[in-house]
């Protein structure tokens, strides 16, 4: 990647070269840039640190412009509610950012042969060879340059691009565990936990030191990134939990049992080291629920509960002659592994990691014909999940399954190769691992990237290999936009008010959801565009559908990202890119049937969504209701004012019924186990079938038997619109559906009995104003005239 002498503004500091035995003398910048962004990263919110955890990082969160980041993108619900009652324990509110001494350790327990030096009083690491106190922070920054820029916005990104991509995440991993070592003494970690975990800490600085690559690709791999943030959030909050008793005068111990259990994860991260880097070392690793969790290798089934364990690592001697060695000592037995070898002992005490991507001995072939994609498959590792998952992560299945999702990587990673070579090529050089998550009937194929295991998909099981390839391209595109991010901001307002509509999402989005959206949705239309473009493409129905679909939603999201101001020019950047590839798909000659489709299902959405999140000025609504029981005309006929109020009633996070019946009337007959809605409804059906009058019979009944059902108040709104044409009652259909369902409600609670709704929008359309109307405020949710050559 070429680094311009004027670049970007931002630039995460360069710690790909750094010693992480002197990570936790580092007191960071003295502007207080690092502790903005890890504790960013965690979504910790903007308030006071606990004095401990201040005087541990030299300072506060007290700097304006401060906000947390979203940690979900994807199209399972973000889980923002469960995690911010999770961090708001953190912070105690009005609490002056004072800086006390850090308090003192736990009593310590006597001695062991292998222990190292605890921490010191200064929050360093004592008695690490070669550490000296205070070095330097690192002043090298990770840049980006327009061109590094449009290439990752245009699905360009080269291996130049991708590798300093990737060096960035590095750099992000031993900017958390540096936070995560000087974040102990202030959580009161035990003398024992606190040996154990130096003892890690040196095995892997040697292993470092031996082999600084293999040390990194470790530090990506998505069980470490997760580990590390939860490790993050398990010390402050037990550092909250001890300021909190010393302000009560009460006496409690910081970290707790499974805190202990968190941290001593590093032990097994200190051995994936040493076994990557062919370097002999001892080291103390955690026993959590009967595992010892190895990253990259396996885990050692032992049987105990909890507690420590000792884990020896000899490497393979000169020449191969013989495999490394990994022994777990227990006090009864000792499990020995050689993770090398193709056929790992039986009887349950191992669980080797397995991949994603091929058998043995095939590797290589299988890689060439998936274009280069190669993935571990992570469903063992208990730090595969994560907290702002809502959907749990699936367990660790039987050979059947392994070989399933080998059989079905392969097969997308072929369609990806087969449409289009060079994203198949950056899906390649952007995701690592791929974590299954627990079957959801309601929510099929469902995936999620995380942003603290980018590079990662997280996925229920695929119907087929094409949803898979789907949604291989949407969430590697959410990890290099992610990635790209921590270099240069994107978006000045990193969480504003969720506000936004986004046509793939039936919730109201924040700015940066939408951008990582849109971004996601644009390299989905890259692969349709290029799957209709292949020589039998007049018959590919569907990439033709989900190509019209994604050019129209990006219509939509595009116009509203640029009036929302809230980019910076990196983000600015982003969108001109996306707006550029946009006008190239809307010269594609598409079936008009096609097209029609795709704009009935975005003003489909569009109705919904306002149905859902959208709420009309009350007063005015009991103006109309008022005239309506009095039988008068109505005096207001123009639209009232509303606002953003998201739905608390569950919903499902995708595509409705009649989105998801649509895109099945033109999926490929290839394409096996078609899943058919189950909240598909016969107004639904009679809709999507072009049935229009048996649509509204139906929708009105279901509106009867379900008084305000938005999915059918909206299917009963689009056709009325159809019918009416134009002028103000197709505008309140298209555009106010929220009005006309809260005066409707307003009158059945009066009567009993809901009027029609061509009875209501007539009698709005045929009023005179008897006063001066008031200016209604916008959320645009359909897409604007275009020009007749236009074909989005």
């Amino acid at each position: 990647m070429a680094h311009d002498p004027t670049p970007l503004p931002g630039g995460l500091v360069d710690l790909c070269g750094f010693d992480i035995d002197r990570l936790a003398a580092l007191s960071g910048p003295v502007s207080g840039e690092w502790l903005r962004q890890v504790a960013a990263w965690i979504g910790y919110p903007a308030a006071p640190l606990p004095p401990a955890l201040a005087a541990a990082f030299s300072g506060s969160l007290t700097t304006a412009g401060y906000q947390p980041r979203s940690r979900l993108y994807g199209e399972v619900s973000d889980g923002e509610v469960r995690r911010g009652r999770e961090v708001a324990e953190l912070a105690r509110p009005g609490e002056a950012a004072a800086l006390p001494a850090a308090p003192s350790p736990a009593a310590a327990r006597p001695r062991l042969p292998h222990d190292p030096a605890p921490l010191t009083a200064a929050g360093a690491w004592a008695g690490f060879a070669g550490s000296r106190a205070g070095p330097p922070a690192p002043s090298a920054r990770h840049r980006v340059t327009h061109g590094d820029v449009d290439a990752v916005a245009r699905g360009r990104a080269g291996p130049a691009v991708l590798t300093e991509l990737r060096r960035a995440q590095i750099s992000r991993r031993m900017l958390l565990l540096w936070a995560v070592l000087r974040s102990m003494r202030a959580a009161d970690v035990d003398a024992e936990t606190q040996a154990c975990l130096a003892t890690a800490v040196r095995a892997l600085a040697r292993a470092q030191r031996r082999a600084p690559g293999e040390v990194h690709a470790l530090l990506l791999h998505p069980t470490v990134g997760i580990w590390l943030v939860d490790s993050l959030r398990r010390c402050w909050r037990a550092a909250a939990r001890v300021d909190g008793a010393r302000v009560d005068g009460a006496r409690v111990d910081g970290v707790g049992a499974a805190d202990v259990d968190g941290l001593g994860y590093l032990g097994g991260i200190a051995i994936a080291a040493a076994l990557r880097a062919r370097q002999p070392c001892r080291v103390p690793v955690r026993i959590v629920d009967g595992l010892i969790a190895v990253p990259t290798v396996g885990c050692a089934v032992v049987g105990a509960a909890g507690g420590w364990a000792l884990a020896v690592v000899t490497p393979a001697g000169a020449g191969g002659d013989r495999p490394s060695a990994l022994r777990v000592m227990l006090p009864d037995r000792c499990i020995v592994v050689r993770p090398d070898d193709p056929h790992p002992p039986t009887g349950g005490a191992w669980l080797p990691a397995r991949s994603a991507s091929a058998a043995a001995g095939t590797a290589a072939a299988a890689t060439a014909a998936a274009g280069g994609l190669e993935l571990s498959l992570e469903d063992t590792d208990p730090f595969r999940g994560s907290d702002a998952l809502p959907l749990p992560v699936a367990a660790r299945g039987g050979p059947a399954t392994a070989a399933r999702w080998r059989r079905l990587t392969g097969a997308a990673g072929a369609i990806l190769a087969s449409t289009d070579a060079s994203q198949a090529a950056e899906v390649a050089g952007t995701l690592r691992a791929l974590v299954p998550l627990r079957d959801a009937p309601d929510q099929p194929s469902s995936s999620a990237t995380v942003t603290d295991a980018l590079g990662t998909i997280m996925i229920t099981p695929p119907l087929d290999a094409m949803r898979l390839a789907i949604a291989l391209v949407h969430e590697a595109a959410h990890s290099r936009l992610e990635m790209l991010g921590d270099i240069t901001p994107l978006v000045r307002a990193v969480e504003g008010p969720r506000v936004h509509f986004a046509p793939w999402r039936p919730d109201p989005r924040p700015l940066v959801a939408v951008l990582h959206g849109a971004f996601a949705y644009s390299r989905m239309a890259a692969f349709w565009a290029a799957r209709w473009a292949r020589p039998p493409g007049a018959d590919d129905l569907q990439a033709a559908y989900e190509l019209a679909w994604c050019r129209g939603a990006l219509r939509l999201a595009l116009p509203a990202l640029r009036a929302a101001g809230g980019l910076t020019e990196a983000g600015d950047h982003v969108v001109a890119a996306m707006e550029a590839d946009c006008d190239g798909w809307d010269r594609v000659e598409l079936p008009a049937a096609l097209t029609r489709a795709a704009r009935r299902v975005l003003r489909d959405v569009g109705v919904v969504w306002r149905l859902r999140n959208i709420r009309p000025d009350a007063e005015h609504i009991a103006g109309w209701a008022w005239d309506w029981l009095a039988g008068r005309p109505c005096g207001r006929p123009a639209p009232p004012r509303s606002r953003v109020e998201p739905w608390t009633t569950p919903h499902p996070v995708h595509r409705h019924a009649r989105q998801r019946l649509t895109a099945l009337a033109f999926a490929s007959p290839r394409c096996g186990g078609l899943h058919l809605p189950g909240a598909a409804t016969a107004g639904d059906r009679a809709a999507v079938a072009g049935d229009t009058a048996r649509a509204a019979v139906e929708f009105r009944r279901e509106l009867r038997e379900r008084p305000g059902r938005v999915e059918s108040f909206a299917g009963l709104a689009l056709i009325h619109a159809a019918r009416v044409g134009g002028g103000l009652e197709r505008r309140l259909c298209l555009d106010h559906p929220e009005a006309l369902l809260a005066l409707g409600e307003r009158i059945r609670a009066a009567t009993g009995r809901t009027p029609d709704l061509p009875d209501l929008t007539a009698w709005i359309a045929a009023a005179r104003p008897t006063g001066p109307t008031r200016p209604v405020r916008r959320t645009v949710t359909r897409a604007q005239r275009t020009p007749a050559a236009s074909t989005c």
